[in-house]
């Protein structure tokens, strides 16, 4: 029988018992740059500068953030409380 010692519930099914920790790669930071279309900010799942500083890797790494793996769901997903509150918000 498998345990999990992870206490984050995965956001879709909210179980804990399918979770695992796992490296994650998310989009770079999003920069506006003359001449591109806004709403590219939000064509990501997240990007580097949703989640808090402290959390990320020192450059050329910070795309790479610890999070979790719902086997279940086979959705990757990070802690909320890593999350900034002024994050944007993607559809699912």
């Amino acid at each position: 029988m498998k345990t999990s010692a992870v206490a984050e519930p995965c956001p879709c099914c909210h179980d804990v018992s399918t979770v695992r920790p796992k490296l994650l790669l998310i989009d770079e930071a999003w920069v506006e740059a003359p001449g591109t279309d806004p709403r590219l900010a939000f064509w990501a799942s997240m990007r580097v500068d949703d989640v808090h500083p402290e959390v990320r890797r020192e450059a050329p790494l910070e795309q790479f953030v610890d999070g979790f793996y719902c086997e279940r769901c086979a959705k990757g997903f990070v802690a909320e409380a890593t999350l900034n509150e002024a994050r944007r918000k993607y559809w699912r």
